[in-house]
């Protein structure tokens, strides 16, 4: 088997008070997004998402980080997710937990993102079966 080694070349920031480190070696995007309940995570999702689109438009590989690495970057790709690849919360949810153990985005976050797949169920069925619908639990604000 071929290993592949995927080089980022566009970086999405939504940290809070973070600066983007590496100018001359990344395209950056920086979105200041607070990691708090009420925070309308929804709001930043048409701005992150052509970020990330237009990026792979040009073969490019992107890193979203905040803070931690948990909640924020986490909520982000699982929208994302959601929306491209026409898929479930919990699907989305398996996919990133599976790359990335430590997520847990905040409660508000969780509850939004539901929310975005109810809208979504509305107008699309899920392209991928809810094959590991028992396997996520149903989150609350610790995961």
């Amino acid at each position: 088997m071929q290993n592949i080694v995927l080089k980022v070349t566009h970086i999405l920031n939504v940290a809070y008070g973070v600066e983007n480190a590496f100018l001359s070696d990344f395209v950056y995007k920086s979105i200041s997004i607070l990691d708090l309940p009420e925070t309308n995570i929804l709001s930043y999702f048409p701005e992150c998402f052509e970020f990330i689109e237009q990026a792979k438009m040009k073969d490019g590989v992107v890193l979203v980080h905040c803070n931690a690495g948990v909640s924020r970057a986490a909520a982000i790709m699982i929208g994302f997710l959601m929306n491209s690849e026409e898929i479930s919360f919990t699907s989305a949810f398996s996919l990133v937990k599976n790359s990335r153990p430590s997520i847990c985005p905040n409660a508000g976050f969780v509850k939004q993102l539901r929310t975005y797949q109810e809208g979504k169920e509305s107008n699309k069925g899920d392209k991928i079966q809810e094959l590991e619908e028992t396997t996520v639990p149903e989150l609350h604000s610790s995961c």
